[in-house]
């Protein structure tokens, strides 16, 4: 909004140049001052909270929690250097990858781009119209009002003067009726129409010109007449360009239709409610999502467009879908993960008890079928861990298998694309020491960017590369594609630009993984030649010592030597699936010689452990009624000393209720599906410490 002073209607003739009479009553020539122009700016303040420029952003986080403020002035050294903003702090850390990279982050990190800064003798007028006159995404940001030596006087809210401003153009407002009153006494009516005519143009062009979205007045063609210099702004056109352009003609083609239809409504119709949204190619600016919303001008048969960019909101809206679908992918693969383990690991575990007696051609079937269900737990292991990082450790991680596994992950895409896959990778492990689920999602980011780069080729070609060179190691992801064209292959690794359109994909996707990257240590890079593919280049530090993953070895139990318990020794197996349950059964019969208790839920255990004695207990976590670890709880309440006798089983590792009591107690934990040997691994330890000799390896075996 313009401020207009009686002096400025003198000056351009609206008003005329009335002096004063012997009585001394002011003039237009003499206005009398505004009232509002008297206020005290301290008396705007709405509050004085301040944090130090440095301080983490967690901390910031928890303050902006605790007190009812949307802003908090920035202080060095007592002296103000910015404006932190509580919607800056949150979209930082608003995510679990945000919160890990950003939550140490200095809170000047999060300051505003532009704060407004005044003393407390800065005139009123400008602290409104630079307030006031601000972009739509800073309009709401409080003012900061300091002394002469730049120190905290308090934060005075945007609402208190747009209040402010309100009066401001009353008193105005009044004056002008004042004056107005004179001429009229005067019966100057020429006056009074040109007056009228003037203020109606000026106040067109103030409303025109600094309207904080872009207007256009549009001909039932989508013709532009005229536009404000926001519209030029975001249609990438410079003002002084004062050719007519055609609306229809920037918007993409298969919405053409929809939007002339539109126009023609507003002549037939009159106004038509509400706002619609349709892509605009740009050149440079690539495909902008514009909403538009339209009014019938009746007087001149033109139609007034307000026109507002929304592509990075949509953007945002969309990936907080996402993670809300991710939330449920996370349950959802949590659950199948879950059961299908359960469902493997009697027939891993049945199949090694088979080899003790099997031939030598029925221990090759026997083999075959353990192979394929540790195949099996493996990819279910990398599907909950792409889903749901199980701990975000840094490790010790072999380069080439990595990329080996995202492929694995990625078979169903590459064959769907048909792919001319190849892979190198040198002889010797190439270690990094890094998150492998990160790790993995970059890899599996690149090789899903390569696909779509390669969709309308015939025939596409994709090449891995793994390698050495100087203390790093690197991954090359070379694809035939469509490439990336010079003047935006600069900001491809910028948040929320993307070349694929608004319906496949966010622009979130390299900037994550430049920034997962950078966050190793390492760094990423581009080449490309439009229309002849791209090739991406991630460099990691090589590890300090080179080292690879302890495996677990499937090697048949019948060559490890037996623990038998003393006669007597029980054991108790809290397990609701009935395969699972025989199966453990059987295991610790042929694996200790020992007696099995095994119950279906953590109540019936209970009883059992108040009248028996045990000298192991295996129990599942997901359960029916009790879970497993308050079935844990309890049972320490009830017989303390079984707390360093108990091992949990689980087909999820990842499960949050157990990752908490894993961090509160010292628990063996045995992951399904899992082996006779690794049985033998988790429980021989707990069961050779109750000093019993070797017995036979008959046992009797209760349900």
């Amino acid at each position: 909004m313009i401020l207009v002073s009686q002096n400025d209607f003198v000056q351009t003739g609206l008003l005329p140049a009335v002096g004063g009479d012997d009585r001394g009553e002011p003039t237009a020539r003499e206005p009398r001052a505004l009232l509002v122009e008297r206020i005290s700016l301290e008396s705007l303040v709405h509050h004085h909270e301040a944090l130090a420029h440095d301080m983490p952003l967690e901390d910031v986080h928890r303050l902006f929690r605790e007190r009812a403020v949307d802003f908090f002035a920035l202080v060095r050294d007592g002296r103000v250097t910015g404006l932190c903003s509580r919607t800056r702090v949150g979209f930082l850390l608003g995510s679990r990858f945000g919160f890990a990279l950003n939550s140490r982050s200095p809170a000047h990190s999060a300051q505003v781009a532009h704060p407004l800064v005044f003393t407390s003798t800065t005139p009123l007028r400008p602290i409104l119209d630079q307030a006031l006159g601000r972009p739509t995404e800073e309009f709401h940001e409080d003012v900061v009002l300091v002394d002469e030596a730049h120190r905290l006087i308090g934060l005075i809210p945007v609402q208190a003067l747009a209040r402010l401003q309100t009066r401001l153009v009353g008193e105005q407002i009044t004056a002008l009726r004042d004056q107005h009153e004179a001429a009229r006494l005067q019966n100057l009516e020429l006056f009074q129409s040109n007056h009228a005519l003037r203020q109606a143009q000026g106040l067109y062009r103030a409303l025109f010109e600094s309207n904080a979205t872009g207007v256009a007045l549009l001909d039932l063609h989508g013709e532009v007449q005229a536009h404000n210099q926001r519209l030029a702004e975001l249609l990438g056109r410079s003002q002084a360009d004062e050719r007519q352009f055609s609306l229809v003609a920037l918007i993409t083609e298969r919405e053409h239709m929809a939007f002339r239809q539109l126009l023609l409504a507003h002549e037939a119709q009159g106004p038509v409610p509400g706002a619609r949204e349709f892509h605009f190619e740009l050149g440079e600016r690539g495909t902008r999502l514009l909403r538009i919303s339209m009014g019938w001008i009746r007087e001149t048969s033109q139609i007034c467009a307000c026109v507002d960019d929304m592509t990075e909101q949509r953007a945002i809206e969309r990936h907080l879908q996402g993670q809300e679908k991710q939330l449920l992918l996370d349950t959802l693969v949590g659950g199948i993960a879950h059961e299908l383990n359960n469902k493997l690991t009697p027939v891993l575990g049945f199949a090694q008890l088979l080899d003790l007696e099997a031939s030598e051609r029925g221990r090759g079937y026997v083999g075959y079928i353990s192979r394929s269900v540790i195949e099996a737990a493996s990819i279910i292991r990398q599907l909950l861990q792409l889903s749901k990082p199980e701990t975000g450790q840094p490790q010790l991680v072999n380069l080439g298998s990595l990329v080996e596994e995202s492929v694995t992950m990625l078979k169903f895409q590459l064959r769907e694309a048909r792919v001319a896959l190849h892979t190198q990778s040198p002889p010797e492990p190439v270690i990094i020491f890094a998150d492998p689920s990160q790790l993995k999602q970059v890899v599996m980011n690149l090789i899903i960017n390569a696909l779509h780069a390669m969709a309308r080729n015939t025939r596409p070609r994709l090449a891995l590369t793994v390698s050495r060179k100087g203390g790093f190691g690197c991954l090359e992801v070379s694809d035939n594609g469509s490439g990336i064209a010079p003047e935006v292959i600069e900001r491809i690794f910028d948040p929320f630009f993307t070349t694929k359109g608004p319906d496949k994909g966010s622009g979130l996707g390299l900037s994550i993984c430049q920034s997962l990257v950078r966050s190793l240590g390492g760094k990423i890079t581009v080449n490309s030649t439009p229309g002849c593919g791209a090739r991406f280049s991630v460099s990691l530090p090589l590890a300090a010592s080179d080292g690879a993953a302890t495996t677990h070895s499937a090697a048949p139990f019948a060559a490890r030597a037996r623990v038998d318990l003393a006669a007597g020794q029980r054991v108790l197996v809290v397990e609701d699936d009935d395969v699972v349950r025989k199966f453990l059964q059987e295991a610790l019969r042929a694996g200790f010689g020992c007696r099995v208790d095994a119950v279906v839920d953590g109540a019936e255990a209970l009883q059992r452990a108040a009248v028996q004695p045990y000298v192991l207990v295996i129990s599942d976590v997901r359960m029916p009624g009790m879970n497993g670890p308050e079935f844990y709880r309890r049972l320490c309440e009830l017989r303390s000393e079984l707390a360093g006798r108990f091992v949990f089983v689980t087909g999820h590792e990842g499960e949050d209720t157990l990752v908490e009591l894993m961090g509160q107690v010292e628990v063996p934990l045995l992951a399904k599906p899992f082996t006779m040997q690794r049985l033998h691994e988790i429980c021989g330890p707990i069961l050779g410490r109750t000093g019993g000799e070797a017995r036979s390896s008959n046992c009797m075996v209760s349900a």
